[in-house]
């Protein structure tokens, strides 16, 4: 093994900005690298994580050391949120640096895995059977897009999660 492969991400990217300070000329090709690296999510990948994510909620998680709240359908919702959070903020993250298709992507990879889980919505015998409507989760991603001017448009949120209301009236211009 070499040094390199050993490194934790913190060193890596100590190592990174120092060979960037020491050659600029290199600058380019790494912005590059790191722009093709934020638009390469897959929607597949993304719906398939957030889901392996959220059916893998056990009635155990709901007693968490993070989890402050004690209403039962309150700590569902939590879980739902604390599984959604991350891509709500990759989704930021990428249409700050003007990459929409890849924020698009990422929220239509929720809004994939949100729409097949329904099956669980006032089940008793999940976790997510507590959390309410998945619809209502959708809607957050699609509030987020319109807040950022960058909505679905209706084409793509009718295959993705076909027949549902999520959130706001979405455009039907193509963007």
């Amino acid at each position: 093994m070499t040094a390199l492969e050993v490194l934790r991400t913190n060193e890596q990217a100590q190592v990174l900005a120092s060979l960037l300070r020491a050659h600029p000329e290199l600058v380019p090709e790494a912005e590059w690298a790191a722009t093709t690296m934020l638009s390469a999510p897959s929607r597949d990948d993304v719906s398939a994580e957030l889901t392996r994510v959220l059916v893998g909620y056990e009635f155990a998680d709901m007693d968490a050391d993070d989890v402050s709240v004690c209403d039962p359908e309150d700590v569902c919702a939590y879980l739902v949120d604390k599984a959604i959070e991350p891509y709500m903020t990759e989704i930021q993250r990428r249409a700050d640096l003007g990459l929409v298709n890849a924020a698009h992507g990422i929220a239509a990879g929720v809004l994939t895995s949100l729409y097949g889980l329904r099956v669980y919505e006032n089940s008793g015998e999940h976790v997510l059977g507590g959390a309410g409507r998945m619809a209502d989760y959708a809607g957050r991603v699609t509030d987020l897009l319109v807040d950022l001017a960058i909505p679905l448009h209706h084409d793509i949120l009718e295959l993705t999660c076909p027949g549902w209301r999520t959130g706001r009236p979405v455009t039907t211009s193509a963007r």
